[in-house]
């Protein structure tokens, strides 16, 4: 049945059509298509009971109130809109507690890599400032020694620079006395720790089990195998290595530990651990206490290869100790910028909940709307709504909020247990993490306000049109991009620098498609093999000339189309597709909902009742979980079942 509407703006599309192309005349075919499935619902709702005649009007005027923005609901109700002033009030609060957090995280991390920086320094033997600077290419190769006379000259000075740290260094640098059921040699030095009082080193050599020859053969036992031994020392030797590094090879005997030329192909790593303590303060953060950290450091000496080059590495672990050797730090009177911290921290916690149910809140509300819609049309109208329509009622900015809500309380929990001296690294990270991904969706989730005014929210809706078309165009871009990048990491990948591992392949990659460093990518391909040179030139020939000019062309152009089909809307003053629910809609009558006279139609009493606020939202929240025990049940049968 076809409304007078829908007639008339059939016929005017019809004399509007000229058979100019194919696409016209299909276009008026689907445009015909759609007018016949309109329904009439004037005649429809005439032809209902009073009961029923009733609900389709308040369920429509629910639909029409629904669907209003924050302003226009404002304009019928006047009505504050609290979640519109709870989401600015708490980007306010968020942006302030983030500006407080990145201070302490950036405090904390300068420490963490300065003081590795001087446990380089003063445990590497030929360590330079240069290799402190990150640069790429790396202006220097990596740290490695080539006999066993430099190995055991770096031993000597590792074992020298330990015993000396608090002599020779210029901070609260000690060791970790908090080792037990240990004996030290019980002697005197002149240091300012006695030598019986000062935990030994560990050194730990990983090999196989055994390389032997017989009948000129050799034998090999792949078995893996770690020895570990602590290194004590007496004095006399500690003075006398200082004189002598190579002192260090005859201790290492008595130890009856050896490194030979014979056992290099045994031998894969020799690690030197040991713990110094370290307390942290700076005066220039008022609210800086002092802090006590355990600092873990391990040398390792790498000869997985076993090609004569041994590479020697530093690994250092910091991470807070609450007692420091048995000495509790005194920290001063809280101080007014903590409790500043801590009330933002708090007001921060508040928003986010109440935005949290707010939000989830209407989401419930939201549900049970779409469910009574879907059974107005499927009890009188005899249609079932379709899944794009369903869609209407699942606002995604909800949850969007909703998450970033989730993710700032728990980032925001972490963050006031680390203002309590809970100073671990991983959680450090996860605070930055939860609350930096948390603050990109809150200042993603202003768009949707300013998508309320049709001169700011062309970025969305190009966005949302051209989202489909992106997500197909990028299928088949990552395909033939994961052509080229296995293709260059395996072939180009032993003779790069940039090509040596697939991550730094693919970084390689990503930064040509920006036109980013390429003469550094030609340069850096080695010359040896002259095969692999000419292969990785045309390589990056034919990969920069068909990502840069052919697939991101592509790229910008769906993205200039749907920004043009965006535009020409505007300009006609078109409203978009049409669809099931929104001809329902139109179908009411137009009515100025900021005349006091007709607010009457859109007050709480003149629309659905759709159950207690709380009530149902609990009955459905229990429905849900219901729903997905029973799924889990059967899941779990069937699996039991095969």
């Amino acid at each position: 049945m076809l409304s007078s509407s829908s007639n008339n703006r059939y016929h005017q599309f019809q004399n509007n059509t000229t058979p100019e192309s194919e696409e016209s005349i299909d276009m008026t075919t689907n445009e015909m298509r759609k007018e016949e499935s309109f329904v009439n619902y004037d005649i429809l709702l005439s032809n209902m009971n009073e009961s029923k005649r009733e609900f389709a009007t308040r369920l429509r005027r629910h639909l029409q109130f629904f669907f209003m923005d924050p302003m226009k609901k404002f304009q019928t109700r006047r009505q504050m809109p609290f979640k519109l002033a709870l989401q600015v009030f708490k980007i306010v609060t968020i942006t302030i507690q983030l500006i407080l957090f990145a201070e302490l995280r950036v405090s904390h991390v300068d420490f963490i890599e300065d003081t590795s920086t001087v446990m380089r320094h003063k445990f590497l033997q030929n360590w330079s400032d240069e290799r402190d600077v990150v640069s790429y290419p790396p202006s220097a190769g990596r740290y490695s020694v080539f006999d066993s006379i430099d190995i055991f000259e770096h031993f000597a000075f590792a074992t020298n620079a330990y015993y000396s740290i608090q002599n020779q260094t210029f901070a609260s640098f000690s060791y970790d006395t908090s080792w037990k059921g240990i004996s030290f040699y019980n002697s005197t030095i002149t240091f300012q720790t006695p030598l019986y009082d000062i935990p030994p080193m560990s050194l730990c050599i990983e090999k196989i089990a055994n390389v032997q020859i017989n009948n000129n053969n050799y034998e090999f036992d792949v078995s893996p195998k770690r020895e570990c031994n602590f290194l004590n020392y007496t004095t006399a030797e500690i003075i006398k290595l200082r004189d002598n590094p190579q002192y260090m090879k005859d201790l290492l005997v008595k130890k009856n530990l050896t490194l030979t030329p014979e056992q290099s192909l045994s031998i894969s790593k020799v690690l030197l651990m040991f713990n110094l303590r370290t307390i942290h303060y700076s005066p220039a953060n008022k609210d800086q206490t002092p802090e006590c950290y355990l600092i873990k450091v391990t040398i390792t000496f790498d000869n997985t290869r076993h090609t004569g080059q041994v590479f020697i590495d530093l690994n250092s672990v910091i991470s807070y100790e609450q007692i420091c050797n048995g000495r509790v730090l005194k920290a001063p009177v809280i101080s007014w910028d903590s409790i500043i911290v801590f009330v933002i921290d708090v007001i921060v916690l508040l928003f986010c909940f109440f935005s949290f149910i707010l939000c989830l809140r209407a989401l419930i509300k939201a549900h049970l709307l779409k469910e009574t819609t879907m059974a107005f049309f499927e009890q009188n109208v005899g249609k079932k709504m379709p899944i794009t329509d369903q869609m209407e009622f699942v606002n995604m900015w909800y949850l969007m909020i909703v998450v970033n809500d989730i993710l700032i309380i728990f980032g925001t929990i972490c963050k006031v247990t680390i203002e309590f001296r809970d100073f671990d690294n991983d959680l450090f990270t996860f605070t930055s993490i939860f609350l930096g991904s948390g603050a990109l969706l809150v200042y993603v989730g202003l768009l949707r306000y300013l998508g309320f005014f049709n001169q700011y929210n062309v970025l969305v809706l190009t966005l949302k049109r051209s989202i489909p078309n992106i997500l197909r165009f990028l299928v088949c871009a990552i395909i033939l991009y994961g052509g080229f990048l296995i293709a260059g990491w395996v072939v180009i990948g032993p003779y790069s620098l940039k090509f040596r591992t697939l991550s730094k392949s693919s970084e390689a990659l990503f930064s040509l498609l920006n036109g980013d460093d390429m003469f550094a990518t030609f340069a850096t391909i080695n010359d040896s093999n002259s095969t692999i040179k000419v292969f990785g030139t045309i390589y990056i020939y034919v990969f920069v000339s068909l990502f840069i000019y052919v697939v991101l062309s592509l790229f910008i152009a769906i993205i200039m189309d749907a920004y043009e089909i965006i535009k020409e809307r505007y300009k006609r003053n078109e409203k978009g597709e049409t669809s099931v629910l929104k001809e329902f809609l139109s179908s009411a009558e137009c009515v100025d909902a900021s005349d006091p006279e007709n607010r009457h139609l859109f007050s709480p009493d003149a629309l659905l009742k759709l159950g207690g606020p709380l009530f149902h939202e609990r009955e459905i929240l229990y429905q849900i979980y219901e729903r997905l025990y029973n799924f889990g049940t059967r899941v779990k049968q069937r699996i039991w079942n095969d």
